[in-house]
């Protein structure tokens, strides 16, 4: 043997072979298959190694513990990035992927919709099943947090894997806009020409016959991009918003799939097809949103990071452009929280941040964003709130009783907590993005010079609105 061929043998298995033993959770598979591994371990052998690492990852992929994941910046066609369920960790299994044998028999191949007479169950199971085993799921989307942009995001995936068919989304609340989700509506969008739609019992399906009942967002779908087979029929399946980790609840109804296909596959296939998808589309849906949790997520204080302010703000302004409805932002800073390092230590520092970060999310409402976007500097982005009830938030935040009991030299020491806040209100106060963040970080600053503990909300006058707590007002 060539020593360059048996030296590059012997590094693909010392690949494998970590990809074993270190990488992959092989707590979570059955005996059998960790006595596999085992064996191919000891052996070396690099097919045994490669065919191992497959059924392990497949095995993963089928408990949703390892979710495929594409990372901005990479070369899907080269990497195979996966997401662990178990530990958040990004698992870089490329070299499975490089060292597969290829084969035009692949599974994932599947026949061409346009020459195949019939759709029997098997046949759109190879489709589903390529499907499912190409789940990228897109780290650091701008619009990750967006329900109508990640539910878009599922349909195109979908629709590359389902030629013969048309999709479409009619969800319960208005979440869709055509701008960040095309071919998703909303149901008082959809159900002026489907009465339907508002007698159909939750949690139940419907047989579509005719082209002419479906609501006109879906109708369009279609559009002039007629399918082959006869007339178009179709399904409405519901829609499960993704339930919480380790629940046996179903989530509740979010809306409905609509499967668009030719008469030819009739009625028992397509609810059985759609019902595949359905799960799919929640399955999906959930990983994105623990996606979201892992890299949108500040880990000290559990509230939202940098980056996830850095893109909601932007989707939010956007939202509020487009239903003219008002937005605030507000920025808050501890005051003196460097001198409360120096004097209690970082550990007491901490814990202090965790306190603040826990109570400004008890002050503000469900719909309100709260981000931690620097060391003691937090972001309240508050939709759908004008000027004046931004004022009315400020005045409890500036009135709550902040303090936090801290271990110092083994005594529990009370340690005071002030902030100091400034605002700005969409439209009132500019349209973009840079401009509103830049202006309230003014405002901040202002609040700090004159003597902290206090809000400033930006007037384009110069005269700018000043709010002291009630006990500086009284004094």
């Amino acid at each position: 043997m060539n020593p360059g061929v048996r030296c590059q043998s012997v590094d693909r298995s010392q690949t494998l072979r970590k990809i074993l033993t270190q990488d992959l959770p092989l707590e979570s598979v059955g005996p059998g298959l960790r006595r596999t591994v085992r064996q191919a371990v000891g052996s070396g052998q690099e097919s045994l190694l490669l065919a191992a690492a497959g059924a392990v990852v497949r095995e993963l992929v089928r408990q949703d513990l390892l979710v495929r994941a594409r990372l901005e910046g990479e070369d899907s066609s080269s990497q195979a990035y996966f997401l662990s369920r178990r530990d958040g960790k990004i698992l870089d299994l490329s070299p499975l992927y490089q060292l597969r044998p290829t084969s035009s028999s692949s599974p994932s191949e599947f026949a061409n919709p346009d020459t195949a007479q019939t759709h029997s169950l098997l046949e759109v199971d190879g489709v589903l099943g390529a499907m499912e085993e190409a789940q990228d799921l897109r780290l650091g989307d701008i619009q990750t947090g967006d329900v109508a942009a990640i539910l878009g995001n599922i349909l195109q995936l979908l629709r590359g894997f389902t030629p013969q068919l048309r999709l479409g989304m009619v969800l319960h609340r208005d979440l869709a806009t055509d701008q960040t989700a095309p071919g998703i509506v909303s149901v008082a969008q959809a159900q002026g020409q489907a009465s339907w739609l508002t007698l159909r019992d939750q949690g139940h399906s419907v047989w579509i016959p005719q082209a002419s009942e479906l609501p006109p967002g879906m109708a369009a779908v279609v559009g002039d991009n007629p399918l082959p087979g006869g007339d178009l029929v179709a399904v409405a399946i519901p829609i499960r918003e993704p339930s919480e980790e380790g629940s046996e609840e179903e989530g509740l109804e979010a809306g409905l799939l609509f499967v668009m296909a030719s008469e030819s596959w009739g009625r028992d296939t397509l609810l059985k097809v759609g019902g595949r998808l359905a799960r799919f589309v929640s399955n999906r849906w959930r990983h994105q949103r623990d996606v979201n949790l892992i890299i949108h997520t500040d880990a000290l204080t559990g509230v939202n990071n940098r980056a996830f302010f850095d893109k909601h703000f932007t989707i939010e302004l956007e939202r509020a452009r487009r239903t003219e409805r008002p937005l605030t932002l507000v920025i808050g800073d501890i005051d003196l929280f460097k001198k409360i390092n120096d004097r209690y230590g970082h550990q007491a520092g901490d814990r202090i941040l965790q306190y603040v970060a826990r109570r400004l999310k008890e002050e503000l409402r469900r719909i309100d964003q709260v981000c931690r976007i620097g060391g003691e500097e937090f972001a309240l982005i508050l939709p759908d709130t004008a000027p004046e009830a931004g004022r009315d938030v400020m005045t409890r935040l500036l009135n709550a009783d902040l303090h936090e009991e801290v271990l110092v030299d083994g005594k529990k020491t009370d340690v005071p907590i002030t902030l100091s806040f400034g605002g700005i209100s969409y439209p009132a106060d500019g349209s973009d993005a840079f401009e509103l963040f830049r202006k309230a970080d003014a405002m901040l600053y202002m609040s700090k010079d004159a003597g902290r503990h206090q809000c400033h909300f930006w007037d384009n006058s110069g005269d700018h609105f000043r709010m002291l707590p009630d006990s500086d007002r009284n004094s």
